[in-house]
């Protein structure tokens, strides 16, 4: 086994899925790869990062009857994150995935009695999301890492009740993002005797363990206890396959010679929060003056916000863009009481507007409160079974009144 085997943990070793962090930067610069702090982690259901890259073959003629070449074309990045709704606790401490649920609405406001998210009509903002995958694995041990830049939340589902997940109150992100890379296991290359604290590149052993984008950390002084320039990792900016040099803007911590790991950064998670199931809830159609009987639901925000990915002089997206208008529907589902149906499909014939308010949670510091002030229902029918209550699934769309008030959510 060679020394760099030795220091990450042995060439053959495997990445459980089941030891999976996330972590979520918001980008000063859109598509500037940010550090990581385990600080900003959140645990998930499921999540799903996957990259793009045009390689088409060339569309001219030659007197070969093979393709002879194919040529690079621009990237691209899709993700989606699944997640439990997991309020802090306190009505003054942002959620683990605060930043998920700030780019998705666009506004944040945190009041002396919950946190708010709200509409915006025009959102820049972009995220450096990062899944850690054997996170809490000994020191030196194999880990790895995958990493979008140039995120954004362009829609969500969220689910409680029945439609949740075993009961519990989920929601699913997802998105686009301007490009995809991965981190793995290297060491500092041969030939380095001395690389100084304000070193700006050096080689490794394996450059292809690495992209732009990934953050790592170097062991100190041959050992395995970490360098992470400064507490948050080394940003790779580019990497070099022909030469193995890899460059970087961050001071290291301290001076490091051949043989030592560079390794993928995931810091110690640091999340808080627990999961709201559907026993504690309510469901109010005129404000919450009155709540009426429900089994569950799922709204869905389609914000229509996309990424510009045509611009000559650019391999991947360079803004974010609005398409379209944002959508934003749901359904509730009831099992029919004589003394609701009139609500129910009395206001579904006449098209009266519906205050829908759903408190996921009733405990103070652990409510998730959702507000589609000025809703319709579709035109639907009953479900009448052979066995069993008869039943009914209302469909809507929740619309603005002033602008960019069709949906907010408060946690209390």
């Amino acid at each position: 086994m060679s020394r760099e085997d030795f220091l990450i943990g042995g060439a053959n070793e495997l990445f459980p899925g089941s030891q999976t962090i996330i972590y979520v930067e918001e980008e000063a610069t859109y598509g500037a790869a940010q550090t990581v702090n385990g600080a900003n982690s959140f645990r998930t259901i499921t999540e799903s990062l996957g990259g793009a890259e045009e390689r088409e073959y060339r569309p001219d003629r030659s007197g070969s009857a093979d393709h002879l070449e194919r040529y690079q074309g621009r990237k691209s990045a899709e993700w989606e994150i699944s997640k439990l709704i997991l309020p802090s606790g306190s009505v003054t401490t942002e959620p683990d995935d605060d930043f998920m649920w700030k780019n998705l609405f666009g506004n944040k406001t945190v009041n002396a009695t919950n946190i708010e998210y709200t509409l915006a009509t025009a959102h820049t903002s972009s995220l450096t999301i990062r899944r850690g995958i054997r996170t809490g694995g000994a020191q030196g041990t194999a880990e790895m890492g995958e990493q979008v830049r140039g995120a954004i939340v362009s829609g969500a589902d969220i689910a409680w009740g029945a439609n949740g997940n075993n009961g519990l109150a989920q929601i699913t992100y997802r998105g686009q993002a301007k490009d995809y890379g991965f981190t793995g296991n290297s060491s500092i290359a041969d030939g380095y005797v001395n690389i100084a604290t304000s070193a700006a590149t050096f080689r490794v052993t394996n450059p292809k363990q690495f992209t732009v984008g990934s953050v790592v950390k170097i062991g100190a002084a041959g050992a395995v206890d970490s360098d992470t320039g400064g507490g948050n990792g080394i940003v790779i900016d580019t990497v070099n396959y022909t030469t193995g040099e890899i460059a970087f803007g961050e001071t290291l911590d301290a001076t490091h010679s051949s043989g030592v790991a560079v390794m993928v950064y995931n810091p110690t998670e640091s999340t808080s929060g627990s999961p709201l199931h559907a026993r504690i809830g309510s469901l109010s159609l005129d404000g919450s003056t009155s709540q009426i009987d429900h089994l569950g639901g799922n709204i869905t925000i389609e914000d229509n916000r996309g990424l510009l990915n045509e611009e000559v002089g650019y391999d991947s997206a360079s803004r974010v863009m609005r398409m379209d208008r944002r959508t934003v529907t749901f359904s509730l589902d009831f099992l029919v009481k004589k003394d609701e149906l009139g609500t129910l499909l009395g206001n579904m014939v006449t098209k009266t507007a519906q205050n829908i308010q759903v408190n996921i949670g009733n405990e103070a510091n652990k409510t998730l409160k959702i507000i589609m002030a000025n809703s319709e229902f579709d035109f639907t029918s009953l479900d009448v079974p052979e066995q069993e209550m008869v039943r009914v699934s209302m469909t809507g769309v929740a619309l603005g009144s002033s602008g960019n008030d069709s949906i907010k959510v408060r946690m209390l």
